[in-house]
């Protein structure tokens, strides 16, 4: 198992944990999973279905959801970076 754990500073800070153990071969009962935490350290505001939240993790299980997760993850970036105003 990889853990990888960053804090972000601007005006806020972040604390983000990043967990997974790789490719295992098939779907969650093969073991596979990627977990990912975004912590409030300070001055974030978040919203976790519409209530607001000092923390919020998801874990996918499985190789398939690792890998739409991934693909998802490049298309909020590539859109965020892409379109920073409107």
């Amino acid at each position: 198992m990889r853990k990888l754990y960053q804090e972000f500073v601007d005006c806020n800070i972040l604390g983000v944990t990043l967990e997974h153990n790789g490719l295992k071969g098939g779907d969650a009962g093969h073991g596979g999973f990627v977990s990912i935490t975004i912590e409030d350290l300070a001055g974030t505001y978040m919203e976790v279905n519409d209530k607001e939240a000092d923390k919020v993790k998801i874990t996918l299980k499985g190789d398939a959801e690792r890998e739409t997760l991934l693909e998802a993850l490049k298309m909020i970036v590539a859109e965020l970076e892409q379109n920073k105003t409107l």
